[in-house]
């Protein structure tokens, strides 16, 4: 499609993942607006934001907007997270009802998955509970796969369901509680460094291993899904089959800052669960040209980012 006939109504554009998509989308020529609460578009009041949206008339609704924080925010307010999660999601689906030309991209987190498996397949997707750890947040990602089916069944709405695993990098909360899990532990160690610290605490046993993806190719997947208006209603995992456990991370991190201080685990936090690694093959049969970032690269820019405001 020609960039100058796409219009993306970028949801949650404001935060972590739609600020990098937003960067992507436009520096591609591609009509990009944000609808946001810090822009006057609350999506939890539907009549308000869904004449937004039909004014705009995008070709695409990138759905970007989520309540979310760290693994202890959502058990700790795990009913903010389950309802306005839910709610922000039934409007979503009930504005694409009207706008049948659109397609919604769904950035499912990998949380959504069982909490037993060793390998996520989207084969399993539903092979199982979702780990009581995030429960609240992993449920609401789960009915997007759910929403995306049953309007597309009754309404014809198209959507694109990428389930996504761990993302890092610029553009991110400096809040503990909002941040991801490696640009937190990025953001510890770099203040570590500056104050001379000399120990610093690290949630949980560092034991887990998680995929991680920089959120700048998370972006370029999203400009290449609107620029072939690409649609598929069955999740793909966007995924490289492969992890690091949260100690490794620390390791990594701490060689590239030179910090030498002592690791304190604080195993009052929970680890969640065990090893969350994406199975890759669908995601190369759809893209099966596309470049990931070399993790030293993507951590190198995302430890230069923080250095540079905190």
């Amino acid at each position: 499609m020609n960039p100058t006939m796409t219009r993306v109504a970028l949801l949650g554009g404001t935060g972590f993942a739609g600020r990098n998509v937003q960067h992507e989308l436009e520096a591609a020529g591609i009509t990009t607006a944000v609808f946001s609460r810090s822009t006057g578009c609350d999506l939890l009041d539907l009549p308000a934001a869904q004449a937004r949206l039909e004014a705009f008339g995008p070709t695409h609704i990138v759905n970007c907007a989520a309540h979310v924080g760290s693994v202890n925010y959502v058990t700790e307010f795990a009913a903010d997270v389950v309802d306005r999660n839910l709610r922000m999601l039934l409007n979503v689906y009930a504005m694409a009802r009207h706008l049948r030309d659109a397609v919604v991209v769904n950035p499912v987190a990998n949380c959504a998955y069982p909490g037993v498996l060793d390998a996520y397949d989207e084969e399993s997707f539903w092979m199982g509970p979702i780990h009581p750890s995030v429960l609240s947040y992993g449920s609401t990602r789960r009915m997007m796969t759910v929403l995306s089916e049953c309007y597309h069944a009754q309404y014809g709405v198209r959507s694109a369901n990428l389930i996504v695993p761990n993302m890092y990098g610029p553009l991110d909360s400096t809040d503990p509680n909002k941040t991801h899990a490696l640009n937190a532990l990025v953001i510890k160690f770099v203040r570590a460094v500056k104050t001379g610290a000399p120990e610093t605490e690290v949630w949980g046993t560092g034991k887990p291993i998680r995929e991680w993806l920089y959120v700048k190719d998370f972006a370029r997947v999203i400009r290449l899904l609107v620029q072939d208006h690409a649609d598929f209603q069955s999740p793909v995992n966007l995924a490289q089959n492969h992890g690091l456990s949260v100690n490794e991370l620390v390791s990594i991190i701490c060689g590239k800052l030179g910090y030498r201080g002592n690791i304190v685990h604080n195993t009052r936090f929970p680890d969640g669960s065990p090893k969350k690694v994406m199975d890759d093959r669908h995601f190369r049969e759809r893209f099966p040209g596309f470049h990931f970032t070399p993790f030293e690269q993507g951590l190198e820019e995302t430890i230069e980012y923080y250095q540079t405001i905190l």
